[in-house]
Parts: C-alpha cells; structure tokens; sequence
C-alpha cells in the first residue's frame, strides 16, 4: 500500500486520490511519478543517498521540488538540529548509524509540505531511550502539517502514541 501511494508500484485497477488529485487510474491512462507527487516517505531500510551527507539528504527534497540551495540548507539545518543529528549533518550518509540514519530519513520525509506522510516503521533503529522524544517530534510534525499520514509498525506504542486512528489488519 505504501509503495503503491508513493507511486513506486502502479494500481492494476481503480483509481488513487490524493489531495484531490487523481495519481494513478490505469483505466483512464493516469500515472504521476513518484517525484510529482510530494509524498514525504520513510522507507524500512531509509534508504538515503550514500553520496549525499546528512544535511543534503534532509535537504533533498526541497531542492527537487526547486527551492533555492541556500533555504533548503537552512531548513535542512533545522531539521537535523531537532532530530537530534545535527553533530553528524556533515558525515556521507553511508557513515551514519541506524539511529542516526532513520533519523535523518525521518527529517528528509517531514520537510517541506508534502501532501501526505508514509512511514514505514519509523523508529525500528532508534534506540528505546529515545523513542518517546522522536514519537513526539513526528507527532508534532504531522499535526503541524495537517496531512494525512499512513504509519506501518509491528510496535504498538509506536501506533498508539503516533496516531490518531488505528487500524489492525492481519493476513
């Protein structure tokens, strides 16, 4: 569900809305790619660009979608500083630790103004003593954004304390 929201897998029927916007209807030969869709998203693995240093990953998206380098690096500054990795901001993505990494993955999906927030167990590399301030910066992120916001998690307290409705589905 989250990959096919994202627009990395295409519906086979039926059709996606998001913000008003149909992205995807295979029946009316509609596709939006990913990148035009502004979906801020944490993917299990978080995937940053090893390349990049942390500051540029976090910055990322605002610079794809056109702001200037120099308000991106300023947000970016921002998030990494209240994600608590502003001491590694400058370190290539591939140093950085899981924490740190989900950390900055988190930053990277939250910035800016996207129209809707995927995460996909957001907080399975941070460690237990930090959780309930990262939960709570996500929380207060989200709610400031005024999107929806999809939370995929084995960790109940994660959910329970993330979200404002609970959906439980087993196979």
């Amino acid at each position: 569900l989250l990959r096919v929201v994202a627009g990395l897998h295409g519906l086979s029927s039926g059709e996606l809305n998001i913000d008003g916007e149909i992205v995807d209807a295979p029946t009316r030969n509609i596709f939006v790619k990913p990148e035009s869709r502004h979906i801020g998203m944490v993917f299990q693995d978080h995937s940053l660009l090893p390349f990049l240093t942390a500051r540029e990953n976090v910055a990322f998206p605002l610079i794809a979608r056109g702001h200037s380098r120099s308000t991106a690096q300023r947000l970016a500054d921002e998030f990494v500083e209240q994600f608590g990795v502003s001491h590694v901001a400058s370190q290539l993505a591939k140093t950085l630790s899981g924490g740190q990494s989900q950390r900055v993955a988190i930053a990277r999906a939250l910035i800016g103004k996207p129209k809707a927030i995927l995460l996909d167990e957001p907080l399975s590399a941070i460690d237990e003593e930090s959780k309930p301030e990262v939960r709570a910066i996500i929380r207060e992120r989200i709610a400031a954004l005024g999107v929806p916001s999809l939370i995929v998690s084995h960790e109940i307290d994660d959910v329970r304390q993330m979200c404002t409705r609970i959906e439980n589905y087993t196979r």
